[in-house]
């Protein structure tokens, strides 16, 4: 493990921010609890730190399951917008369609916020998952974490350590910016998650989340919350984090129209099948049916209000 990171870390039960590194654990030096470290991953959790077998097997075995695949392409500092977009879209996420008007919403609101943060900030990421904006953030220090598990549609090897988003094993003030994308509707605890977040900022330090108000349930049985821009509100700022923006990705009309469009299509190849005929023929019927309004929704987008948006996009600041 690099040195730096476990300089910046502490045990996540008595926060004592000494850990040493010996014979593949992570040793606190107060309370001598050990965390297990496989591949290069400290596991730094409370089923680990109590070795609750039953509770941290799995993480081990997704952990020891990880392989150092290659990381995606290396992103030169100082970009122009224009270009962070194409990469973004092009590279990083090619599945969004930068024509829908919340993606392209994210892709701008990313550009801008990889371009305010200063060479040699130290980043974290907060379920990083994949660790694709660690691309973005090469001009930084950037650390990924977040709880694997074992996924064959998923690629996990570039998280830097395994822990819980409510109990972050950091010391107080490590980070410059700490990102927290479309997370928090996966948190059982989002006070405590925030209340984290703040915890581990510098003073002055900023917070980036996406947060949704509106999506079908996924990632079950780990979905538990949508957030209004008041809940928003109250949760960051009654945990140390004061907002400076928070931003509605797209016009209500495109929210309806979007969602309409998604189930119109998707539930005949779900219910019928995706080679059924049947299932086919509907799947294309919608699609042509409902492409009108999705042309009409993507124009006028800005005419809407965003108080109906997909996502909401927060700034926020530790004072």
């Amino acid at each position: 493990m690099e040195k730096e990171l476990i300089n910046d870390l502490s045990c996540i039960v008595c926060k004592n921010e000494r850990l040493i590194e010996q014979d593949n654990f992570l040793i606190c030096e107060a309370c001598q609890r050990h965390y297990p470290i496989i591949q290069g991953r400290p596991i730094l959790t409370a089923a680990a730190a109590e070795k609750n077998n039953d509770a941290v097997k799995p993480l081990i075995e997704a952990a020891s399951a990880l392989q150092n695949r290659h990381l995606v392409p290396q992103w030169e500092h100082d970009p122009s917008f224009d270009d962070l977009e194409n990469y973004y879209f092009n590279k990083l996420f090619p599945h969004f369609n930068r024509r829908d008007p919340h993606w392209s919403f994210l892709g701008r609101k990313v550009s801008e916020m990889v371009k305010s943060v200063p060479k040699g900030a130290k980043v974290l990421d907060i379920g990083a998952g994949e660790c694709k904006y660690g691309a973005l953030f090469q001009h930084c220090k950037y650390v990924g974490t977040d709880l694997v598990y074992s996924s064959d549609r998923h690629d996990f090897s570039r998280i830097d350590l395994l822990s819980d988003a409510s109990a972050l094993p950091f010391c107080e003030e490590t980070f410059d910016v700490a990102l927290n994308l479309v997370v928090m509707e996966h948190v059982p605890d989002p006070d405590l998650t925030v209340r984290e977040m703040a915890r581990v900022l510098k003073v002055g330090g900023l917070a980036y989340a996406l947060i949704p108000l509106v999506r079908p349930e996924h990632l079950p049985p780990f979905d538990f919350h949508r957030f209004t821009r008041y809940g928003i509100e109250r949760i960051f700022e009654k945990n140390g984090l004061q907002i400076e923006g928070i931003e509605g990705s797209n016009g209500a009309l495109w929210t309806a129209a979007y969602y309409l469009n998604l189930i119109a299509q998707t539930t005949p190849l779900t219910r019928f099948g995706r080679r059924n005929l049947r299932g086919v023929l509907l799947n294309r019927f919608w699609r042509f049916a409902l492409s009108p309004l999705m042309a009409y929704a993507r124009w006028s987008n800005h005419n809407y209000g965003s108080e109906f948006p997909i996502y909401y996009w927060v700034r926020a600041s530790k004072k």
